[in-house]
């Protein structure tokens, strides 16, 4: 992070937002607003920004009515800038959120400046303070001292009463584009004489998650691992991808687009032994999945980083659904990954076609004169409706479709008895194990995803043995309700008692 602190803008002409920097020249040349509320994404120059208005109305060498800028030569500005100023006072309100410390800071706000002309006081991360805070801080701001000036800084403005916020002159910083990126990086560069070629900036603009700050730490880290090399966009790539988690979200998504179960629980693996918190990596697919829907839709801004164009609307809205379940999950989960690893198995192993083929063929079996083409093609727009609604809402669908989803019902104990001669094919065992998953779904959805990728090792009428792939499937296999579960389902469609095993594949 050094790179970020010794490169922020010191002069409003400095700030990479063209809009922050108009606004404030026009603001400041005019009566200054005795408060300011900024707000935005983390990593934006909040702080930075209210530093160099503490100095553009302190600077003993700025001529009046010429320019707003502070000069950064007088005393003022220096001790602005190191932060040594008695007059400017930043707090932290993640730290002093009571009203014991609003209260603190009325009583010395009535004190005249110590050697500035106005007193500032930053109150980083606003929205911490309680309520009765807040209703301290109101009263302040109502009637402040000619001499004072508050500004707020917060990333979650939707938690400010709106009493404060009608106070203060708003300013929303809202993420940087490529271009304000690649301009705040090129000014270290050039200080720091890094040898960079362009098409390497604009790939580091592209991984920084739309902010100085973490742009700035990215540069920092690549500069220090090229170790005065040139550093082309190639190397950027090979150094920074193994450990960006952008690179593995949108890695990801090219697993699930291509329904690679295999390289979507590799990436997972890796995000855990890199340390990524995972319910942070599970917002950030989220959060591209959202870009992804918008950019689909012909919204180009934000820009989504996914290049596959087999996740259409109906996929994106089936994934939406499954990822905030597997967000609930993990609050629960005793390893943080595996919501999202299952997510990723029944994704990835699900076929609407294969669920429309077993339902025509039971279809068929009851009403042998039903047409095949036909019934397919009705089927599957059902299923996908159906596999939808059950993705966003659970096993309750909305009031809405009650009365349009099809009665489906599982094939008939009799179909699936075992011939009585006793001998059991390999395709008899296939449609058991189609119907098993099938029913298991009414019970529980991860459940049945789970089963997909099991299959069955032996049957017998006392007992069917499931063989799992993964010893966190047998774990959630040998739960006790699951157990029960299961059982039951194998006696509707068999007909017999049987009795369950599960056994991890050797």
């Amino acid at each position: 992070m050094v790179f970020y602190r010794k490169y922020r803008p010191q002069t409003i002409n400095e700030l990479d937002s063209a809009s922050i920097r108009e606004t404030l020249l026009s603001v400041l040349q005019k009566e200054t607003p005795h408060a300011f509320l900024f707000t935005g994404p983390k990593g934006l120059g909040k702080t930075s920004t209210a530093r160099i208005i503490a100095k553009a109305i302190n600077c003993e060498g700025k001529i009046k009515g010429e320019s707003v800028e502070p000069c950064n030569e007088c005393e003022q500005c220096k001790s602005i800038t190191n932060g040594t100023n008695l007059d400017v006072l930043e707090i932290d309100a993640a730290s002093n959120r009571g009203i014991d410390e609003i209260r603190d800071l009325k009583e010395k706000i009535r004190l005249s400046p110590v050697s500035a002309q106005k007193k500032v006081y930053i109150i980083d991360e606003v929205h911490m303070l309680t309520t009765e805070a807040f209703n301290a801080l109101l009263k302040t701001l109502e009637e402040p001292p000619s001499h004072a000036m508050f500004i707020l800084c917060t990333t979650e403005p939707h938690k400010l009463p709106a009493t404060i916020i009608s106070r203060c002159f708003h300013l929303s910083f809202k993420p940087a584009t490529e271009a304000e990126l690649v301009r705040s990086f090129t000014r270290i560069v050039e200080a720091e004489k890094i040898d960079i070629t362009p098409e390497a900036l604009q790939y580091i603009a592209n991984i920084s998650d739309r902010g100085f700050r973490d742009g700035a730490k990215i540069l920092e880290e690549v500069a220090l691992l090229a170790n005065g090399e040139k550093i082309t966009e190639e190397f950027v790539e090979s150094k920074y991808h193994e450990s960006g988690t952008r690179n593995h979200v949108i890695g990801m998504f090219d697993a699930l687009a291509k329904r690679d179960a295999k390289q979507g629980l590799e990436i997972i693996q890796k995000v855990t032994e890199q340390g990524v918190d995972m319910k942070h990596f599970l917002q950030q697919l989220m959060t591209e999945l959202h870009r992804y829907l918008l950019t689909q839709v012909g919204i180009r801004n934000p820009q989504s980083a996914i290049r596959n164009p087999e996740l259409t609307i109906d996929d994106i809205k089936i994934l939406f659904g499954l990822l905030s379940k597997a967000n609930l999950d993990m609050k629960l989960a005793v390893l943080p990954q595996l919501p999202l690893e299952l997510v990723v198995i029944e994704w990835c192993q699900s076929s609407q076609s294969d669920a429309a083929v077993a339902i025509v063929t039971e279809l068929k079996a009851v009403s042998p004169g039903t047409s095949g083409d036909v019934t397919v093609s009705h089927l599957r727009k059902q299923i996908g409706e159906m596999q939808k609604n059950k993705a966003l809402y659970g096993s309750a669908e909305p009031d809405s479709l009650e009365n349009s989803k099809p009665t489906i019902t599982t094939m008939g104990v009799d179909l699936l008895r075992a011939p009585i001669d006793g001998e059991v094919t390999r395709e008899w065992l296939d449609m058991l194990w189609k119907n098993i998953i099938s029913e298991m779904k009414n019970y529980n959805h991860t459940i049945a995803g789970v089963l997909r990728s099991c299959m069955i090792k032996s049957y017998s009428k006392e007992e069917i043995i499931i063989e799992a792939g993964y010893k966190f499937h047998k774990d959630r296999l040998d739960d006790a309700k699951t157990r029960t579960e299961l059982i039951k389902i194998c006696k509707m469609l068999t007909g017999n008692e049987v009795k369950i095993g599960v056994e991890l594949k050797a």
